[in-house]
């Protein structure tokens, strides 16, 4: 499968979100608290992430001629099954917190946030280089 403009633009939008997270490694739980627009900040950031995998999926099922999925996690669960990915289950986290912050947004825990920024951005270069591995094979 080769990488089309839409999955292509998709990735360029994980890769700018990222990038623009990782300048805030230093965020702290008492920041975050101070400064209410950094925090929906990152929020939004994470979300646009996430919302951009599951597209991801959702355009590659429907290039396989597979039926589309239902959800998030199906949506990324089916990338396993055609091989685009090797755990869906990683990535199941991070739909969950996808569905936190839109349906239950008062209850993201700052701490959350901070450890999402400090120690997981890289899922979403992973998730990354296994789509553009899958459509290099």
């Amino acid at each position: 499968m080769k990488l089309n403009g839409v999955i292509s633009r998709k990735l360029s939008v994980i890769a700018r979100e990222v990038e623009a997270l990782r300048a805030l490694r230093g965020v702290t739980t008492a920041r975050l608290k101070r400064e209410h627009f950094l925090k929906r900040g990152i929020e939004r950031s994470l979300q646009v992430c996430i919302e951009a995998m599951i597209d991801i999926a959702n355009r590659i099922i429907a290039l396989a001629k597979h039926a589309p999925a239902t959800s998030g996690a199906e949506s990324l669960d089916a990338l396993e099954r055609l091989g685009a990915i090797r755990k869906a289950v990683s990535y199941a986290d991070m739909v969950k917190f996808r569905n936190l912050v839109v349906h239950r947004y008062e209850a993201i825990d700052d701490a959350v946030l901070v450890s999402i920024v400090r120690r997981h951005l890289g899922d979403f270069e992973k998730f990354a280089a296994e789509i553009e591995r899958y459509a290099d094979a």
